[in-house]
């Protein structure tokens, strides 16, 4: 008898473990929806920093599309504060698993891009440690490859380019929505991020479309050089 209750208690210890384990793990047939930013702001480029290269930022979105957090990935001195005050004023719709509103996460690169390039290419320092995926299982794109916009002839505007990329499961930069626009600047900023190679999202390892913010700052060429 004493034996029996014993192992009644072992499968019942058992059947809670699995219980706890299924609501802490996303099941690897739902169906995810990643967020998307709906309206964004000017990001400054401060006047006595001549620094440029990309400030990668995770930003974490509430089931109401509230920023929650944003979490430096990859940064630069002097430039990363003012992109993160920037983004957690911005506004987003949220993550939806199986048609449920959910917190999550959406990758926004900012790009201070100065007017005079002495090489289009844009370095990618390793990512910092980073935060656990939100919802479990999901990653979003990440860049492979990217370049600077080409500081157009004859202009002199400065401002910030807000763009909402599409990248699908091939890593291809399916679609380019401008969010921020600044005349004679966002045509640029649009070209160059079609160069680009973006890793795409998965979900529970399953790749997947997700959006991907991108900020192109501008400082003309002749703030550049002083």
């Amino acid at each position: 008898m004493r034996q029996n209750a014993k192992l009644m208690l072992a499968v019942l210890l058992l059947v809670c473990a699995g219980f706890a384990a299924t609501g802490n793990k996303v099941s690897a047939g739902s169906h995810f929806v990643p967020p998307d930013v709906t309206a964004a702001s000017d990001i400054p480029y401060p006047i006595d920093n001549i620094a440029s290269g990309v400030v990668s930022l995770g930003v974490t979105v509430s089931e109401t599309g509230q920023v929650e957090n944003v979490q430096m990935v990859r940064g630069i001195s002097g430039l990363a504060e003012g992109a993160i005050n920037a983004v957690n004023t911005w506004t987003f719709s949220p993550g939806k698993l199986d048609g449920v509103a959910v917190p999550s996460i959406i990758s926004v690169q900012v790009i201070f891009n100065p007017g005079a390039l002495q090489s289009q290419n844009l370095p990618l320092p390793e990512l910092t440690l980073t935060a656990p995926p939100i919802p479990s299982g999901y990653q979003p794109p990440q860049m492979a490859q990217a370049f600077y916009a080409v500081y157009p002839a004859n202009s002199v505007a400065t401002g910030t380019v807000v763009l909402d990329l599409v990248i699908n499961k091939f890593s291809q930069v399916k679609q380019v929505t401008p969010i921020r626009s600044v005349p004679s600047l966002t045509e640029a900023a649009i070209a160059a991020v079609k160069t680009w190679t973006v890793n795409p999202a998965t979900m529970n390892e399953k790749k997947l479309s997700a959006n991907v913010i991108v900020a192109f700052v501008f400082r003309s060429p002749s703030s550049s050089t002083r």
